[in-house]
């Protein structure tokens, strides 16, 4: 069953085949609107074929009305062209539903339908194939020689991909040259090589492409690989531009660096304990005056390396009363130093990290010798300075 269709919604032709089966006299569809043997539904889909971007051939099922009002199923085989008389039409070649044309029929529309999903998505989905499998049996350099050298070309990518990669304008990112946005460099090559022992199975995996305006972006891929008879055909996945995250990262990096360089080079001594007097952080000068291996942090208290005048507990509920704008008080105490007991003075500050209650203690050393007498007695003399 053939006919021709206009734009304007008329039937430029059918033939005789598909007359009798729709129960029409010879000749009688011929100038008859699309609804005199189309349903709506058929209609729109008819309609769409209009704006595909391709002419075809597009496989697709629809519906005719007979003549009594009986729906016939077909599968339909149609193709866009310009007719010299009518303009663009559609010719339409029909034969009844079912059978492995239907089957057809029924994966071009769930083809259709997916294409549309990802099309309309904004993460950018892509989907990579080889003019020749890769050899995953191969050596990991060669694999990864054969990801860049084996023809890599894009099967289909969505819209958000061309806009994430700046694509220019009239270009389709389809036709595009995988290595203009992916190109060998060692950071991608680190990328291939994580895919390759993760079996190209993977998220958030990050590498370095580069955009078409030049620039070059930090993005997170996740990655899945179709591996047959181990060789892989085809990878695909959706990828994420954290380059913004990425400097947001370095910066907090270098921030980091910069407040450790200056806690190492305080000369006063500093640690960081928290409420249950573990020693969370120690600078150099408290390690050399305690005469503490900092590998050895984790497994130490403060009560193992520091005689207190009152409990720890006391210490942060004072610290947490301070005023902003006044003086810490001062409290005498005894350093453990396996050689000898130093004197020394410990004031404290508050400080909530990772909503962990915590103490600041800044220790600096007294001069002078330690009798036990003097000591205990300035350990006494705490309450009369104000703590």
């Amino acid at each position: 069953m053939i006919d021709v269709l206009s734009r304007d919604g008329r039937i430029v032709s059918a033939c005789a085949a598909q007359e009798a089966v729709l129960g029409l006299v010879p000749g009688a569809a011929a100038g008859e609107a699309w609804s005199a043997i189309y349903p709506l539904a058929s209609r729109k889909r008819l309609e769409g074929v209009f704006t595909e971007t391709t002419v075809g051939p597009h496989v697709v099922t629809l519906e005719m009305r007979a003549s009594d009002g009986a729906r016939i199923g077909v599968t339909a085989i149609v193709t866009r062209f310009t007719d010299p008389e009518q303009g663009l039409c559609l010719r339409t070649v029909k034969w009844p539903a079912g059978g492995a044309l239907g089957e057809v029929a029924t994966l071009a529309e769930e083809k259709e339908i997916l294409e549309s999903i990802l099309a309309a998505s904004d993460d950018a989905g892509w989907c990579m194939e080889w003019d020749e499998p890769v050899d995953l049996s191969a050596p990991e350099q060669e694999i990864i020689r054969q990801v860049f050298e084996n023809g890599p070309h894009w099967r289909f990518c969505n819209d958000a991909m061309a806009r994430l990669y700046r694509t220019p304008e009239g270009k389709n990112f389809n036709a595009l040259p995988v290595h203009e946005t992916f190109p060998r460099s060692p950071e991608n090559e680190d990328f291939v090589r994580r895919l390759i022992r993760a079996s190209f199975d993977v998220n958030a995996s990050p590498s370095r492409d580069l955009r078409y305006d030049g620039v070059f972006i930090e993005v997170e891929n996740d990655v899945r690989g179709h591996i047959r008879g181990n060789f892989l055909y085809r990878m695909w996945g959706t990828v994420r531009d954290v380059s913004k995250h990425a400097r947001r990262a370095a910066v907090l990096r270098e921030e980091i660096d910069t407040l450790e360089a200056i806690l190492d080079a305080l000369p006063e001594s500093v640690l960081v304990v928290d409420r249950d007097a573990r020693i969370l952080r120690i600078n150099t000068s408290a390690e050399e005056l305690l005469d503490l291996n900092p590998d050895l942090l984790p497994a130490r208290s403060i009560d193992d390396l520091i005689e207190l005048p009152v409990p720890l507990t006391e210490i942060f509920a004072v610290a947490g009363d301070h005023l902003p704008g006044h003086p810490s008080g001062l409290y005498p105490v005894l350093l453990r130093n396996p050689d000898r007991p130093i004197r020394a003075e410990l004031a404290a500050r508050c400080v909530a990290l990772r909503e962990t209650d915590c103490l600041v203690l800044s220790l600096r050393a007294r001069l002078g010798p330690v009798s036990q007498g003097g000591d205990l007695a300035s350990l006494t003399s705490l309450r009369a300075r104000g703590q």
